[in-house]
């Protein structure tokens, strides 16, 4: 991706994160050896043009290269894209024509500080979003469940929706459902039943795996 790129992950910086992009780890493993380099080193000199750093001449721009490639392999070039766009528009300082590389370097701190912030953002809301999904999910197909157990509302319930690990846990504190599930060998392979002791109480406890697997399939 060229410098040209760089606005258009602006626009979208979740998505430069968050992205399915190649990191420099893998466009080297791709193109070859030092390819990380050789990109970084053209996204430098845009930067270098655009600031009118004229103290970066070309070996202070390899090397900054080189140094950013040796110390953070893992960033996707869209964050670096990112980041490259955040330092033209001043965000990390004014710099009057003379920038040092030391200067990129530490502005890239702040930046993987911004990075890991968005990430965690993006991360927290997928995770609100799948345990919203597995609700809307869980209601809507809890009658068909309920008639594939045999069961009746007032004895199976949701206990728990784990949006996270995509997992719906359904749960039941009568002894005869649980006898009557564990004896079928064919509802045991619809659905994963652990059964638990809690004092006198037997509970019987169902995992549904919205991604698949054991379970009645609530995905679409």
């Amino acid at each position: 991706m060229s410098p040209k790129a760089q606005p258009a992950f602006a626009r979208k910086p979740e998505m430069a994160v968050n992205g399915d992009y190649p990191t420099l780890q893998e466009i080297n493993a791709c193109y070859g050896m030092d390819f990380d380099v050789e990109w970084l080193t053209v996204q430098i000199c845009d930067m270098s043009t655009f600031t009118g750093a004229k103290n970066m001449d070309e070996n202070q721009q390899e090397v900054l290269a080189r140094t950013i490639a040796a110390e953070y392999p893992g960033l996707k070039v869209t964050e670096l894209l990112l980041f490259f766009h955040r330092f033209k528009t001043g965000r990390y300082g004014h710099f009057y024509g003379n920038v040092d590389p030391m200067v990129v370097t530490t502005a890239l701190l702040d930046f993987i500080k911004e990075r890991n912030d968005l990430r965690d953002a993006v991360n927290d809301m997928e995770a609100e979003q799948w345990k919203q999904y597995a609700a809307d999910k869980t209601s809507a197909c809890l009658d068909a469940i309920l008639g594939e157990l045999g069961l009746t509302s007032d004895q199976l319930y949701v206990s728990e929706v784990n949006g996270y690990q995509h997992k719906v846990r359904i749960s039941t504190d009568s002894r005869e459902v649980f006898d009557s599930l564990r004896e079928d060998e064919t509802k045991k392979k619809m659905v994963a039943i652990t059964r638990q002791h809690l004092g006198d109480d037997v509970r019987l406890v169902i995992w549904l795996n919205l991604c698949g697997g054991y379970g009645v399939p609530l995905t679409e």
